[in-house]
């Protein structure tokens, strides 16, 4: 493939694509969904926008109501034209981009930053005009409306993902790279929904590329020359890791006149988000990577938020705690909480806090049921454990054995958003790289609890745990545990 791309002139490829495009036009670049969606997401921040302004006017109080931004201006005239101005700035600023919707933080990021944006320029201009300004803009408005925007952007993503769960809002692509790490990708593609991607055709490259080999995963293969002809047949190219030098840039090059986007998947040590920063100088690109920091005022942050959470958590929970200790008391007359020795930061060991959902014995029969399942302690768990006890049957499915956690993190040994809490005869079973995982303190939820829980892989696991320790920020944090709302009540791979 890579040689049949390089004999290609790129302005003469351009040109014949781009005269197939005026035949073929989808439209501008990016997938047939994402128009839709975006008058969805118009439509919701209009909704979150205009319900804030009513609120912030009638939050104002009569002495600051009267003016706003403008000197003279009325706050009821100049908050619905700053609503306006928000409005197109979200639009303007990119959080409306299909590629950015669906999952991670990147589409929350750019509200907060826009939001921001907005109402740093409006203080901005009335510093330099002099002008007196409405402090509800600040007090009452641009909290208000954040949170209402975070808030609508969350519902519509939810209700896209469980479209895509669905088959719908979905973006066509071609697979293209060495057969294993296209095969890693198709699956990857297929267990996560809300990336937004289906795959309907894979191409191989180099020798890997068989005449007898029609299907990959159930995805059928093209080869070079077809590939190049059915742009119009998918709205995207996935081009994995592994690629030969230069290929890329040929592969860009051919798709150039088309609507056909390309999307590269490197896996770099996981590395995501804030963490890369890139230098563009005349000649050279080169790609920075920050180094983890595992201190600082990031986890004080962490820490704070930590303690007011648990604090709101354990009082709210309260009744909950209360019915949920009567039922396993009065099941068995064995003891409500469950606490057993597990592995947290830097290795040190510390008491977990759960309600208990198994017999009373069931610590005695873990090695024999491990023995059994293969030996294997590392993410050891049953989907039917013999040993778990019809209210913890219950509270199993819906995470309610793991609410006492929250006092483990009130006490500084866990945190809210983390790794799995794992025990000592599975740390002992750690690959030297799995060890980086216990730079962080083990939380109650986390990555791996909102991508599949316990019906992911060991090696998922892992991955996923790594790549929060390595990335972790406190917005991750908080829309991992929005996340986790969601997944409790779907109750799907909790046993």
């Amino acid at each position: 493939m890579v040689a049949h791309q390089q004999t290609e002139f790129p302005g003469r490829t351009a040109h014949r694509h781009a005269d197939d495009a005026n035949r073929n036009r989808r439209g501008s670049r990016g997938p047939a969904w994402g128009r839709s969606y975006r008058l969805i997401l118009v439509a919701g921040d209009l909704l979150a926008i205009g319900l804030a302004v009513m609120l912030s006017m009638l939050l104002a109080t009569p002495a600051v109501g009267d003016v706003a931004g403008l000197t003279g201006i009325p706050y009821s005239v100049a908050a619905p034209v700053l609503g306006l101005i928000w409005l197109i700035s979200l639009g303007a600023g990119g959080s409306r981009l299909a590629w950015i919707t669906g999952a991670g933080v990147e589409e929350y990021r750019r509200v907060i930053k826009i939001s921001l944006y907005v109402f740093g320029g409006v203080a901005i201009v009335s510093y330099i005009l002099k002008a007196q300004f409405a402090r509800s803009l600040f007090v009452a408005l641009l909290p208000i409306g954040t949170l209402a925007l975070l808030f609508t952007r969350w519902t519509a993503r939810g209700w896209l993902n469980h479209m895509r769960t669905r088959g719908k809002y979905l973006t066509s692509c071609a697979v293209v790279g060495p057969k294993d790490q296209a095969a890693r990708v198709i699956s990857d593609l297929r267990h996560h929904k809300d990336a937004g991607f289906s795959p309907t055709c894979v191409c191989l490259l180099g020798d890997e590329q068989s005449e007898a080999s029609t299907e990959l995963s159930g995805v059928p293969v093209y080869t070079p020359s077809r590939l190049l002809e059915s742009f119009d047949e998918f709205e995207a190219v996935v081009a994995t890791e592994g690629l030969p030098s230069g290929y890329l840039r040929t592969l860009a090059w051919n798709l150039e006149g088309s609507s056909t986007s390309l999307v590269v998947t490197p896996r770099v040590m996981d590395i995501v988000g804030p963490r890369l920063h890139y230098t563009d100088a005349p000649g050279v690109s080169m790609m920075h990577v920050e180094i983890p920091q595992f201190s600082g005022w990031k986890y004080a942050i962490k820490r704070i938020f930590d303690i007011v959470f648990s604090i709101l958590a354990l009082i709210v929970l309260s009744p909950v705690f209360l019915v949920t200790a009567l039922l396993i008391k009065k099941e068995d007359r064995g003891p409500v909480i469950f606490r057993q020795q597990r592995v947290g930061r830097f290795g040190e060991p510390f008491t977990i806090h759960k309600f208990r959902s198994m017999s009373i014995d069931a610590e005695s029969k873990i090695q024999k049921l491990i023995d059994d399942a293969g030996g294997q302690a590392l993410f050891f768990k049953l989907d039917h454990d013999p040993r778990m006890t019809r209210i913890g049957a219950v509270l199993r499915r819906f995470s309610i054995d793991e609410l006492p956690q929250f006092w483990t993190v009130l006490k500084g040994d866990m945190s809210i958003v983390g790794p799995r809490p794992q025990m000592a005869r599975e740390v002992a079973e750690y690959l030297p790289a799995y060890k980086r995982r216990l730079l962080a303190k083990p939380g109650i939820t986390g990555l791996w609890q909102v991508c599949g829980r316990s019906d992911l892989s060991p090696e998922d696991g892992m991955r996923l745990d790594l790549r929060y320790v390595e990335n972790w920020s406190p917005i991750t944090d908080l829309t991992i545990v929005a996340k986790t709302v969601t997944t409790v009540f779907k109750s799907s791979g909790a046993y």
